[in-house]
């Protein structure tokens, strides 16, 4: 990851040795020097590319297993989605890389937090493996906030948390102020309060080298590998090796041409933009962090008006979160439950909701749904519906994945549940099958409304793709499900009552009950 700091350390001086040098002995050692790294540089640059196309397996098992691919804004993003069970009874945590940062630097905390909230995190434009864009007013600031802004409305929660690094903290107050309604926290690492005059004189200068200068530069920077001044000024100096080879790494993968793209449309927040939030406000910060200074903390925390708490943690630098994971999790944790309120990521009390009778994921039922079958077999006589049991997007067998595999038959999924489904509905973004949702309450016959909106969806649905299947479900499959089915068998194909109930049952069995 690099920052301003880094290429002006390496940038500033440049311009003062090329005027008081010969050109009769400049000239040649900048030529020698220069063919020398080309080689060099291509070289490592081929053997990186070729180890690169193969990177899967540097992602930890996780995020491999969460990782998808959505277009936000007509640009293509990897982000980690993962749907805890209790889906919308507890809150949604987002996480925001800064500068030159990616998806997997929040591997700990992505781990750490899937086990009692909902996870979202997301490759910014031209960050890890989401799409490089090669226009400059994508990257600016606000550009980037119109992408998380569409993205947290493709995954709405009304219980949101931002967890935010260094630039990525600049982003997520500027995203409060737009959706501040459905921030219930924020928790921002190594963030920067102000960036003086003279910095942004120094921005502008680095700014106007080329690329390939800067490429230089950047690559003389990792000489020395993980103990490099490249890795050195974002770690503590005592940081082990593998957290070292890793910042290594994710040093080469950022972009020179995404970094100056973020920095020239870069639009940092002011006093008066912290002063607008209202929610409480965790700052964490490494002790030895030579990027954002720690004493930052204390002047944004005289900004903020709202409840704020500040940790320092001890032997850490910029990438804290990497550096001590486990003491900024517990740190988080402990706020988002004590000052915020939010008692429903204690998992004590996850496991009453498990275990409570009226829900649907308690114990009890949720051997009932493992023992349902999955969907059934043929479809409801001269119709194309197939019945099927709500999907878990952590179930290996009834999965968006494994529905996409098995049937291809399928071209549309009807989803007749009230709550947001328990699975990944953007899993079927690309592929053969459409989702539609339908809400309709449990345990409560459907409306003759919600039987004439089922009707017309699933005659749009044919009219499109006449030959297709349409795969219905509610929670098991069973009453919801067959009352729709056979309110279709009698009102489109004119069946009676009973032959309708008996035609459901013989592919469903026992039928509606």
């Amino acid at each position: 990851m690099y920052t301003v700091t880094n290429i002006n350390h390496w940038l500033v001086s440049l311009p003062s040795f090329f005027t008081t040098q010969p050109l009769t002995v400049l000239i040649p050692a900048v030529v020698t020097v220069f063919c020398l790294f080309l080689t060099s540089f291509f070289l490592r640059s081929f053997r990186y590319h070729n180890a690169s196309t193969n990177n899967r397996e540097l992602d930890s098992p996780i995020i491999q297993k969460n990782t998808q691919y959505i277009v936000i804004r007509n640009k293509r993003l990897r982000i980690v989605h993962i749907i805890h069970e209790l889906g919308s009874k507890i809150p949604l945590v987002v996480f925001i890389h800064g500068l030159g940062g990616q998806v997997t630097q929040w591997e700990n905390q992505i781990e750490y937090f899937s086990l009692t909230a909902n996870i979202l995190a997301v490759d910014l434009l031209g960050c890890g493996k989401s799409e490089v864009s090669y226009r400059s007013r994508d990257y600016t600031t606000e550009s980037l906030i119109d992408d998380l802004e569409e993205l947290l409305k493709r995954y709405p929660s009304e219980n949101t948390v931002l967890i935010c690094h260094s630039f990525g903290c600049c982003l997520g107050t500027k995203l409060y102020e737009r959706i501040k309604h459905t921030i219930k926290a924020l928790a921002f690492i190594s963030v920067k309060a102000i960036i003086s005059e003279s910095e942004k004189k120094k921005q502008q200068k680095v700014l106007s080298y080329p690329n390939f200068l800067i490429n230089i530069f950047r690559y003389l920077d990792r000489v020395g590998g993980i103990h490099s001044q490249s890795v050195n000024r974002i770690l503590y100096k005592y940081a082990n090796e593998e957290v070292r080879t890793k910042q290594l790494r994710w040093n080469k993968q950022s972009k020179t041409i995404v970094w100056k793209h973020m920095l020239a449309g870069m639009n940092w927040f002011t006093q008066a933009d912290i002063s607008l939030i209202e929610c409480p406000m965790l700052l964490i910060t490494g002790s030895e962090d030579k990027i954002s200074l720690p004493g930052d903390m204390n002047i944004i925390q005289e900004w903020c008006k709202s409840s704020s708490e500040i940790f320092y943690i001890p032997e850490s630098g910029h990438n804290v979160m990497v550096e001590k994971p486990d003491m900024v999790n517990l740190i988080i944790n402990d706020f988002l439950i004590n000052t915020c309120g939010l008692e429903t990521l204690d998992p004590a009390l996850q496991i009453l909701f498990k275990t409570k009778g009226e829900n649907k994921w308690s114990m009890k039922n949720f051997q009932k749904w493992k023992r349902t079958p999955i969907i059934s077999k043929r479809t409801v006589n001269n119709s194309r519906f197939r019945a099927m049991k709500v999907m878990r997007q952590n179930d290996e067998e009834h999965c968006p994945k494994s529905l996409i595999a098995k049937h291809p038959e399928i071209g549309f999924i009807i989803d007749i549940t009230k709550d947001p489904p328990p699975y990944r509905t953007s899993d079927f973004d690309n592929s053969h099958i459409t989702y539609i949702k339908l809400s309709t309450l449990s345990k409560v016959p459907p409306s003759l409304d919600d039987i004439q909106k089922f009707i017309k969806v699933a005659n749009e649905a044919w009219s499109k793709m006449p030959d297709k299947q349409i795969a219905v479900h509610c929670h098991y499959g069973f009453n919801r499900t067959g009352f729709m089915i056979c309110c279709y068998l009698i009102e489109e194909l004119h069946h009676s009552v009973t032959d309708a109930l008996r035609i459901f049952e013989e592919a469903r069995p026992p039928g509606i009950r």
